[in-house]
C-alpha cells in the first residue's frame, strides 16, 4: 500500500496541478455531447476561459477560509503529487444542516487502480464525521462508469437526477 501524504494545497504554489486536475476531472464527467471532442482539444477550451478559471480558483480559495474544509493535494513518500482532494464544507445557518460535498476527487493514472481514490473518499467521510457533518455528497458525470461504481460500492446513492437537452 502506498503511503499517502496529505498538505494544504497553496493556490499559488500549485495552481497549474490543481487546474490540469480538474480540467481533467471536468471533462469525464461532462456531458456526452461535449465528449465527443478529443481531450486536448476540451482542455485547450478549458484553458482559454479565463473567467471559468477565476471563479474555479476563487470557490477552491473562498471555500478554503473553513477550516472544515478538505482542499489537499496528495503526495507520495518521495513528494510527488500523485493527487487531489477538495471538498468544501457547507453549513445551512438557518437550519443547521452540514454538508461535506466531495468536488474532486483525483489520482494521477499511473496511481489508479490501487485503492487510492476509495481511501480519498473513505478519509473524507471520516474528516465530514469529525466535523459534525450530516451527510457528505459526492457526484460525478452520467457517463463515468468508474466513478459511479466506486460511490456505489463505498455506499453512496442517487439523491438527485439533473437533465440537459442540446439545442
Amino acid at each position: 500500500m502506498i503511503k499517502l501524504v496529505h498538505r494544504k494545497i497553496d493556490i499559488e504554489r500549485d495552481r497549474e496541478y490543481i487546474l490540469e486536475c480538474h480540467c481533467e476531472i471536468n471533462y469525464e464527467c461532462d456531458t456526452p455531447w461535449k465528449r465527443k471532442m478529443s481531450y486536448e482539444d476540451y482542455r485547450r477550451e478549458w484553458f482559454s476561459l479565463d473567467g471559468q478559471i477565476a471563479e474555479f480558483l476563487g470557490a477552491l480559495e473562498n471555500s478554503m477560509k473553513d477550516q472544515r474544509t478538505i482542499a489537499d493535494i496528495i503526495e507520495d513518500e518521495k513528494g510527488d503529487a500523485i493527487g487531489y482532494l477538495w471538498a468544501p464544507f457547507y453549513e445551512d445557518t438557518e437550519n443547521g444542516f452540514r454538508v461535506s460535498d466531495i468536488q474532486d476527487v483525483y489520482v494521477e493514472n499511473s496511481y489508479r487502480r490501487k485503492g487510492i481514490a476509495t481511501e480519498l473518499i473513505e478519509y473524507a467521510e471520516e474528516t465530514a464525521k469529525q466535523n459534525g457533518a450530516d451527510v457528505v455528497r459526492s457526484g460525478t458525470g452520467c457517463d463515468n462508469a468508474a466513478s459511479i461504481g466506486l460511490h456505489e460500492k463505498l455506499g453512496f446513492y442517487t439523491y438527485r437526477y439533473e437533465f440537459e437537452k442540446k439545442l
